[in-house]
């Protein structure tokens, strides 16, 4: 029975950071795109990066954001829930 309670709770936090980190990756796209000529800008007259390089280095992040929300978390909390289903299966007298 804790085996199954430790499978659930472990579960839980990789949904819960999935989610969590998905959100805030809504927000950040959602700041970035009513300010991304005006930042782009500032990037350009303080560190001279071309708002070509700042828009690669945007789509950059965006990518590997998803691969670490993805990757990181989503895919070992599905693998986690297929363990505790089959284990919850195996002992009829645990509930999902």
């Amino acid at each position: 029975m804790e085996k199954h309670e430790n499978l659930i709770i472990l579960r839980n936090i990789l949904y819960k950071c999935f989610v969590v980190g998905f959100i805030l990756f809504i927000v950040a796209i959602l700041l970035y795109l009513p300010c991304k000529c005006y930042v782009a800008n500032v990037y350009l007259t303080s560190f001279r990066i071309s708002p070509e390089t700042y828009d690669n280095l945007w789509v950059g992040f965006g990518g590997l954001i998803k691969v670490i929300l993805v990757f990181l978390f989503l895919v070992p909390g599905l693998a986690v829930h297929w363990v505790a289903y089959d284990w919850g299966k195996k002992h009829k007298d645990v509930e999902l």
